[in-house]
């Protein structure tokens, strides 16, 4: 909708210069202005969006708005970019979330997971064209398919996709919310209408800085949403967040949790378990394998009861899930083979651990031979917080029979340095360096026997590898089949 030169004086705070009358759009990507847009140039860890005023001119923005005055040019100047930036985009999308249904899922390991889960849950109880979906894995309106960019978009995108789930008359959005995007006001004054907390680990401190105010960004969204709130029980800063925000109930196999797991059964197809509550329990089974799973499945499933699912329901759509892209996802072959190939998004030592132990207790399952091995390929991520190297190599070699430690998004750093930080914490004789990707994953599946399971740990959904020459395409599940292709009668 088209902001006039009044409700842009409200929005900002501040009147506005001579010529900027009406604004149709909102951008913080000099490269995304169209003729009539405002521009708000945000200061950003490697450029100031000041620098892409120019840019943003000769593409037609009628207002920039920026932290400090630009020359020669029709500014507004905010205290916080990103907050009117916000404003801004929640604004001229006519502020969808208040009429949509949007719970948040935060937290560090879990996210997508129960994203996902919830999100089967809901299409299947209220049908797919009123659900949507915003991943990390990718964004789903009513049914139809897009890969998502980020784990929480830039608010303009946050908004516009709201708008276009609402308008395709989507009504309840289960949106996966970062940390990232909290701090950096990307959700800010979305309408919030329930919030599920996974856990907090060590992760992202190179944004935060301390555990303390990465908790703070997670408890945002719990202060922001009005409707049911649950966190895990089986978690501290679950615990902490349920004592500190009225009205938060919990799950877990704890015997304090409000909703309450028990009978874990592991199964070959997947995992059964009860929930318990104040008013009953339900027997659910859910194909995902994991304790981990069960408890990302037990919270969505605890959600959806809490916003008046029917429990035969709620049975029917966990048993019917469907795999979570990238998160302990069975890569299929056109030929059968001896040995299973998982790939999953892990990338700290506590998400790495919880997914070689659900591949080490697979591989004891279903493995024809009691000495299936696991075998896992990954790496650490550059230009992040350097402390967890070691600590996922020491868990990979506590976890797996063999590791190979790789290349993960090297981003601005040097892929072999990362790699020989990762291997500090790693046993040498359980371990090799293979810094190229793609054959580090050739050399696991020419040592996979019979019974067992590699796991190609860190990228999991994601396309595109982030190295320092530049981005190249890499989807590890492809990358898998088209060297299974390659390697032929050596890996039968």
């Amino acid at each position: 909708m088209n902001l006039d030169r009044s409700e842009l004086s409200r929005i900002l705070g501040v009147d506005l210069p001579a010529g900027a009358d009406t604004v149709i759009g909102v951008t913080h990507d000099s490269r995304a202005v169209e003729a009539g847009f405002a521009f708000v140039a945000v200061p950003g860890f490697r450029f100031d969006g000041v620098q892409f005023v120019p840019e943003a001119l000769r593409r037609g923005a009628s207002l920039i708005v920026a932290e400090r005055e630009v020359p020669d040019t029709p500014t507004v100047v905010v205290p916080d970019a990103r907050a009117a930036l916000a404003e801004l985009a929640r604004a001229v999308h006519g502020h969808p979330s208040r009429e949509l249904e949007v719970y948040g899922v935060t937290g560090t390991n879990g996210k997508t997971t129960t994203s996902y889960a919830l999100y089967s849950i809901l299409s299947g109880i209220y049908g797919v064209d009123a659900c949507g979906l915003s991943t990390t894995a990718e964004i789903v309106v009513a049914g139809e398919r897009e890969p998502a960019l980020r784990t929480t978009p830039e608010a303009p995108e946050v908004q516009s996709m709201l708008a276009r789930m609402l308008e395709a008359g989507v009504q309840r959005v289960v949106m996966e919310v970062s940390s990232h995007g909290v701090a950096l006001k990307r959700v800010t004054g979305t309408h919030f209408a329930g919030a599920i907390f996974t856990n907090l680990t060590r992760d992202h401190l190179d944004l935060h800085g301390t555990m303390e105010t990465y908790f703070q960004a997670k408890r945002e969204l719990f202060v922001w949403a009005d409707g049911p709130k649950l966190a895990n029980a089986e978690d501290e800063w679950g615990r902490r967040l349920a004592s500190e925000i009225a009205g938060t109930k919990t799950f877990g196999g704890v015997p304090e949790a409000d909703y309450r797991v028990e009978e874990v059964q592991s199964e070959r197809n997947g995992t059964r378990f009860d929930l318990r509550h104040a008013t009953g329990a339900v027997t659910l089974h859910t194909p995902l394998l994991g304790a981990y799973n069960v408890l990302n499945v037990a919270g969505a499933a605890a959600f959806a009861l809490e916003i008046g699912a029917a429990p035969d329901a709620l049975v029917g759509a966990v048993r019917d899930m469907a795999q979570v892209p990238g998160r302990f996802e069975r890569v299929s072959t056109e030929r059968a083979l001896p040995f299973e190939v998982i790939v999953d998004y892990a990338h700290t030592d506590v998400g790495l651990a919880a997914v070689l132990e659900v591949a080490r207790q697979t591989a004891a399952a279903t493995g024809e031979h009691p000495q299936g091995r696991v075998i896992c390929v990954f790496g650490a991520a550059g230009d992040r917080d350097k402390a967890k190297r070691p600590l996922m190599g020491e868990v990979a070699s506590r976890l797996a029979d063999v590791s190979i430690v790789t290349t993960d998004d090297a981003y601005s750093e040097d892929p072999v340095t990362i790699a020989n930080e990762v291997a500090v914490g790693a046993d040498p004789a359980r371990t090799t360096v293979i810094v190229d990707r793609r054959e580090a994953i050739r050399e696991a599946l020419l040592q996979a026997r019979h019974g067992d399971i590699v796991v190609v740990a860190g990228k999991g959904h994601e396309r595109v590898q982030h190295l320092p020459d530049g981005d190249v395409e890499f989807h590890d599940a492809t990358v898998v089949g088209e060297l299974l292709a390659e390697l032929g009668p050596a890996v039968a």
